[in-house]
């Protein structure tokens, strides 16, 4: 730019290389309107420089310069691997459809050919910067995605995840779902005596196979919460049959935890048993936090309801509540089958910050209670 426009901090930038500075300043003054920063280059080698130095968001290259034609430009720039993602549209006076395949074969995304029309270069940049923008937020979305779930869910589901509209992922909602709370009963007395070395390892050792009960059952690991975790059924994907894939991965858990504390017990490894609190109703779910920063989880009374069950669960035990039994039930298959769940009652409990007495049921399943 030659003239005093002020341009937008994230303007888009556009590189042109010709080897004849009239076509630069032709090409230059055609692009002037749409407020970029436009930057030159009069040879091949002084336009990888300068791609390298500050990569463009897009390059408008000729293809017949002495040294280094356009073609062996777009090879090299296509081989590094920070600039390979940048389109580049061909410029030439070459008509021919062999030169446009050429053009096209090594990497090139549009071709246009000289006398340049003024509504045909604006069109075609146009095009190729909003194309590339959008590429741009496809890799943000993915990234972001991946951070934010990839620790939590299963890959088959941020794969899926990566399909929708990121503000369905995000937004804050009102949903039934269950959460399910589990936390390792008389750990930190236990952590007291190990090294940190060892505690590292028993947390592992120990969460590596949770993980696995939860995204078997199609749940997602919203947080590890020291010798604990935190999960939820129902989200970020709708599931109406929460309720009963929570509970079953519940006793999933609790069988895979016996059998990891009897691996561990042979190998004279530390080990405590798991207390597990599940409840199922509506809470708000959704992303929050900082621009660079989120956090996706869910809020309100049956998260903490579930923590408060999670507490007064013995070693062993799975608590939850009619409400959760009920909605697994509607969506049990006929018979029971493997992993059928039998239910009994503990009464009406008080708990810490909750109003009301709580109708609590203890969990066993057919499948473990002959163990």
């Amino acid at each position: 730019m030659t003239d005093n426009t002020i341009l937008p901090q994230d303007a888009p930038s556009i590189l042109i290389v010709d080897d004849t500075p009239a076509n630069l300043e032709l090409l230059s003054g055609i692009l002037k309107e749409r407020l970029c920063k436009i930057k030159s280059a009069l040879s091949g080698k002084l336009a990888l420089q300068a791609a390298k130095n500050d990569p463009p968001d897009l390059i408008l290259l000729d293809i017949n310069m002495p040294e280094m034609d356009g073609y062996e430009v777009c090879r090299r720039l296509k081989e590094d691997e920070k600039l390979k993602d940048i389109p580049v549209i061909f410029l030439s006076s070459l008509d021919e459809m062999r030169d446009k395949v050429k053009a096209f074969s090594v990497g090139g995304v549009d071709y246009i050919t000289k006398p340049y029309r003024f509504e045909e270069v604006q069109a075609r940049v146009e095009t190729h910067l909003t194309l590339k923008d959008a590429r741009e937020y496809l890799k943000d979305k993915n990234r972001f995605l991946e951070y934010t779930f990839s620790r939590f869910v299963s890959p088959q589901v941020v794969e899926t995840m990566k399909q929708r509209p990121i503000s369905d992922l995000l937004k804050m909602e009102r949903r039934e779902l269950t959460v399910l709370f589990a936390d390792l009963r008389g750990f930190t007395a236990m952590a007291n005596e190990l090294t940190p070395e060892e505690i590292q390892e028993t947390l592992n050792s120990f969460l590596e196979g949770m993980v696995a009960c939860i995204e078997e059952a199609g749940g997602m690991m919203d947080k590890f919460l020291g010798d604990g975790f935190m999960a939820l059924f129902g989200a970020p994907f709708r599931q109406e049959d929460h309720a009963r894939r929570a509970l079953n991965a519940s006793a999933s858990i609790q069988q895979a935890h016996r059998k990891w504390m009897k691996e561990r017990s042979a190998g004279k490894r530390s080990h405590r048993p798991l207390g597990i609190g599940v409840a199922t109703g509506e809470t708000v779910v959704g992303a929050y936090g900082t621009h660079n920063r989120m956090e996706y989880t869910a809020l309100g009374h049956v998260v903490n309801l579930a923590s408060r069950l999670c507490g007064a669960a013995e070693a062993g035990e799975i608590l939850t509540t009619p409400f959760t039994r009920d909605g697994a039930l509607r969506h049990a298959p006929a018979g029971g089958g493997r992993g059928y769940l039998s239910f009994i009652s503990k009464g009406r409990l008080r708990f810490k910050n909750i109003q009301e007495p709580v109708d609590v049921i203890s969990i066993t399943t057919e499948e473990t209670s002959d163990e």
